[in-house]
């Protein structure tokens, strides 16, 4: 079951807003308070945990006026046999439905309503049929890796540890962290090969380092954590820089959030991913989501035109705000990208290997010989031969 859009209502900025959400990664770029924030909260605010009142609605709509909750819908395709298997019992429609439209409007479970083709069906167990969608996670802090954590700590499960427990789990070590704690040769074979797969994994995904490797030493109750390459010895995840902490947090948290999910269990939503990383890293970063989206799909925001893989420009959308609200463009890519140009303030003279009064012309398609090709441009020379 996929995403395939979504609709917004009276949410904070947005007026009415329209989201057609890509099968895997959707890209929402845009200058700063254009409403991506408020997009992706509209988004987390379908969850029947949220506190969805009238609190979030916009103040400049018809139904701040009449007291009224925004109002969320997600549209969903792509059924498959076990999804209509299991939803069956919800509602007989999901036989041979091609897809639907669940519409948050209020707090309480009874505010949430089912429509097919426009129509609103009855539902005997709305919550069964929530548990059943794609559980929608909103990203917008990284809890960054620490140098170190005891036995502990790992145990009692504090979320404050959340991704050095991840750490360990993509390192193989999940339900029995009592073992790397082993003063025995099993619990440092254990350590060394939990070292051996995180390392792999990390050079996997960052191209600027590598040599990076990531070493796990125990001694007596605590876990350190050391990070070294090929310039410098083991040292802290402290010590090195806020855009790899943050890429290295980033991707241990994910990984090990999808590990053992079935397919599109979860729908992510992320909040200016890379904003720290360096153009390079950012692209590394791109890199990360077409893996993640193999199994789930994505939404995530950015102002920077690096975080966008050009093989795929339909999934980019363009948001903005004027006078009637946040708007998205799902068309950004069209006159060599113009409204996303237009829209961010960039051109060509920003760029560092260009001047501002650089010159910038089309080769002719047909074969010209090279000598040729800059007869236009010496003084005296005739036009129509070249």
């Amino acid at each position: 079951m996929l995403v395939s859009r979504v609709d917004v209502k009276a949410f904070r900025s947005i007026f009415e807003l329209n989201l057609p959400v890509d099968p895997k990664v959707t890209v929402m770029i845009g200058a700063n308070e254009s409403g991506k924030t408020n997009t992706l909260k509209a988004m987390d605010a379908f969850r029947l945990a949220t506190n969805f009142t009238n609190a979030l609605t916009c103040q400049y709509s018809d139904y701040y006026y009449q007291g009224k909750c925004p109002e969320v819908s997600f549209e969903f395709t792509n059924l498959s046999r076990e999804n209509r298997r299991y939803l069956m019992p919800v509602s007989e429609v999901f036989k041979d439905v091609d897809k639907f439209t669940v519409k948050r409007d209020g707090l309480e479970l009874a505010h949430y309503h089912l429509y097919v083709n426009n129509e609103e069906i009855p539902v005997t167990n709305m919550k069964r049929l929530l548990e059943y969608l794609p559980k929608i996670l909103y990203f917008d802090n990284i809890t960054l890796l620490k140098s170190r954590v005891d036995l502990n700590t790992l145990l009692n499960g504090d979320k404050n540890y959340t991704t050095e427990k991840n750490l360990l789990k993509i390192g193989g070590i999940q339900n029995n962290f009592e073992l790397i704690f082993e003063d025995s040769t099993r619990g440092r074979r254990a350590s060394e090969e939990a070292s051996r797969l995180i390392t792999q994994q990390i050079r996997r995904v960052w191209s600027q380092e590598p040599t990076i490797e990531i070493k796990l030493n125990v001694n007596g109750k605590v876990l350190y954590i050391d990070i070294s390459d090929g310039t410098t010895v083991y040292d802290t995840p402290e010590s090195r820089s806020l855009g790899f902490r943050w890429y290295l947090s980033f991707y241990i948290n994910f990984i090990a959030q999808t590990f053992e999910a079935k397919a599109n269990e979860y729908f992510f939503l992320l909040d200016e991913p890379g904003i720290h990383l360096h153009p390079a890293g950012q692209k590394d970063l791109t890199k990360v989501m077409e893996d993640l989206s193999i199994k789930n799909q994505l939404i995530y925001t950015t102002h920077s035109p690096f975080m966008i893989n050009r093989d795929y420009p339909q999934r980019v959308r363009l948001v903005s705000k004027g006078r009637d609200g946040t708007k998205v463009d799902a068309r950004a890519y069209r006159d060599n990208w113009r409204p996303l140009r237009r829209s961010i303030g960039l051109v060509i003279g920003d760029l560092f290997f260009f001047n501002d009064s650089s010159l910038i012309f089309e080769v002719p398609s047909r074969k010209v010989p090279f000598a040729r090709r800059f007869q236009f441009f010496k003084p005296g020379s005739d036009k129509n031969n070249t």
